[in-house]
């Protein structure tokens, strides 16, 4: 089973410049093991890397249909010239199947107030069909239909709106474990909707209804032209007491502990998550425990870890059928922990050869240099000459006002490169750019320009 998700690799950016990621488990309840760049477990790396302006929303939301060996990957794409499905293919009877992924181009173009697809294919008619809501979080919100012959390019053919919930947003729709149904399947759709009330951002509820497929030759045509959704406003449930609320989730606050070797003892901050995502010490200690960590530096009692010697391992915590894996990091004790300007030991580039097209999809698609940065205190974060003063509610893990960049361009009649390595193609070709980081640690990256996408 593979579990597709999206995240950040800074948590600090308030939520975007997102990724792809991906896990994968025997058993759908997991536990997963994350794809690591190069394997399956240990620490995530993404399967799709969001490469424009980091002030964008990014890459995610990613489906996923398999097809004669071959591995279909569409995920949203939000960057400054405009919101897109992109699809890139992989070999699906490789184990370590990231590896192979190939970009392909962009499956289509958001229409207006369109969210994420879930795309699948019909075996009957040899067709890949993707779904989505569109008019998102309004009173005219209903499901996008588009069609493709060869999963690449697809056109938007339809859109449906009777019986569909007002205020919809984000949808997905049952398939066998390969993506694919058939004409006689009775389908079931998801999606996210509200009420429309302001006081009631953030509070949606999910509503599944089933859909049934049908063909018909000729043009495409609106087949729900005067269709009217619905405005549904009793999903609210009353809300459980204490005793009867369960855990959803698990987690420690915070989820990367430091302790010097001459603490001695440390109290896990053990939490559990009900249902509203509130938080509740967990009390029960025998409940609770520990595996998958070096025994060599720390050990148990309950809930009180035991430093043993200096050294960090990751620590797995179970607890009523709920797991969470953290990090913990026995300091030496002249450690300093919590530093506010720790020196930069490691400056790597996240993609070391860049490919940029003149035009895809007709428009420029600017990538963005960015340096992987680790610090003496084994903090790490994305480097782009990010300023804390452009958002201090979030300031950024390598402020510009610490550690800046330089970009050294080798032939500027290929590309330019701004201040924030934001690259402008020039012409056809292939150069290098030098970057360099406060503290004199710098990488070189090739950069070559393409005319557009083979």
């Amino acid at each position: 089973y593979y579990l597709g998700y999206t995240s950040t690799i800074v948590s600090t950016n308030g939520g975007i410049n997102n990724n792809v990621f991906v896990a994968r488990s025997k058993n759908p309840d997991g536990p997963y093991e994350k794809w690591n760049g190069s394997g399956w477990g240990g620490d995530p790396a993404p399967i799709i890397y969001f490469d424009e302006a980091d002030s964008a929303w990014g890459a995610g939301e990613i489906s996923f249909v398999e097809l004669d060996g071959t591995l279909y990957c569409y995920y949203t794409w939000r960057c400054p010239d405009g919101d897109f499905t992109k699809v890139s293919i992989a070999d699906s009877t490789s184990e370590n199947w990231p590896e192979t992924l190939e970009y392909k181009g962009i499956a289509y173009k958001y229409g207006p107030g369109q969210d994420s697809c879930d795309v699948f294919y019909v075996e009957d008619i040899g067709k890949f069909i993707a779904l989505s809501t569109i008019h998102r979080f309004t009173t005219d919100s209903g499901i996008a239909i588009m069609e493709s012959n060869d999963g690449i390019n697809f056109t938007h053919i339809d859109t449906i709106r009777t019986g569909i919930s007002k205020f919809c947003h984000n949808m997905g729709v049952s398939k066998r474990p390969n993506g694919h149904v058939q004409l006689k399947d009775e389908l079931i759709i998801g999606y996210a909707y509200s009420d429309g009330g302001q006081q009631n951002w953030g509070k949606w509820a999910t509503r599944f209804q089933r859909i049934k497929l049908s063909v018909y030759e000729g043009e495409a045509r609106q087949t729900d032209k005067d269709g009217k959704n619905v405005l549904r406003a009793d999903y609210f449930w009353e809300e459980l007491p204490k005793e009867e609320l369960w855990p959803i989730a698990i987690g420690t606050l915070p989820q990367k502990i430091e302790v010097h070797l001459k603490d001695g003892t440390y109290k896990v901050p053990a939490k559990w998550y009900d249902t509203y995502l509130r938080s509740h010490d967990i009390t029960d200690e025998d409940k609770v425990k520990f595996t998958d960590y070096d025994k060599e530096i720390i050990d148990f009692d309950g809930l009180t870890m035991k430093m043993k010697k200096v050294g960090k391992t990751n620590v797995t915590m179970h607890y009523e059928g709920r797991q969470i894996t953290f990090k913990v990091y026995v300091r030496p004790d002249d450690f300093q922990i919590g530093m506010e300007n720790p020196k930069i030991v490691s400056f790597t580039p996240v993609q070391e050869h860049i490919t940029v097209y003149k035009k895809d999809y007709g428009v420029r698609h600017k990538k963005q240099i960015r340096g992987f940065v680790v610090f003496e205190d084994e903090t790490w974060g994305e480097a782009y000459n990010d300023s804390t003063r452009a958002h201090p509610d979030y300031p950024p893990k390598v402020p510009r006002e610490q550690y800046e960049m330089t970009f050294e361009v080798a032939d500027t009649n290929i590309i330019t490169v701004n201040n924030r390595g934001i690259i402008t193609a020039k012409n056809v070709g292939t150069t290098t750019v030098k970057v360099t980081i406060t503290g004199g640690h710098s990488f070189t990256v090739t950069v070559t320009v393409e005319e557009e996408l083979p």
